[in-house]
């Protein structure tokens, strides 16, 4: 097979072009809903933040099934970046803590704050299993910080939990990455 060929059938292969298609697919859902009825109300604002969330989710899928080792280093990576996804997706939308956006913020700044150090370590395991694990804790941070800054309004706590838990989750999928060796 030579280069040409090779990279053909990597670009045009079936899982890759299911996995966009899908995306392309979920992008298309809201459009398709604001014609069967009159719920669904999206602005493009609302169809470009959505394709860029969206977007993030299948370059992290890509570059985990080019770059990473198969099996818990590869799982880490799209696990870390489904939950970043979800983080963000769902406090775009409704807000994690109640609608007050200076505690959601927080959510964001975590985000960013991981990507920017990821960036810093150049995704390595080893560190990345310590930039996940501090967003696990940072997930009940922020739930702390609402019941100061929020008084009497209730903080999800089980809601909290599944977000840190994808994280450790993540977390231990990098460990594993390190202390298993490479074969």
């Amino acid at each position: 097979m030579n280069d040409t060929s090779l990279h053909r059938a990597t670009v045009f292969n079936g899982w890759r072009i299911a996995g966009w298609g899908s995306l392309l697919a979920l992008l298309s859902l809201p459009a398709l809903a604001m014609q069967l009825g009159g719920d669904v109300n999206w602005t493009a604002s609302d169809f470009v933040f959505a394709a860029i969330l969206l977007g993030f989710v299948g370059i992290v899928v890509e570059l985990a099934a080019r770059f990473a080792r198969p099996g818990a280093p590869r799982i880490g990576y799209i696990l870390s970046g489904f939950t970043a996804f979800v983080t963000v997706w769902s406090n775009a939308a409704v807000g994690i803590i109640g609608d007050q956006d200076t505690v959601n913020d927080f959510f964001y700044l975590m985000v960013v704050a991981a990507l920017i150090a990821g960036i810093i370590v150049r995704f390595r395991p080893g560190a990345m299993r310590w930039i996940a694990a501090s967003l696990a804790i940072g997930q009940y941070a922020v739930g702390v910080a609402a019941l100061n800054l929020m008084p009497g309004h209730g903080v999800e706590w089980g809601f909290l939990t599944v977000f840190a838990l994808l994280w450790l989750t993540a977390a231990w999928c990098f460990q594993r990455a390190v202390t298993t060796p490479a074969g």
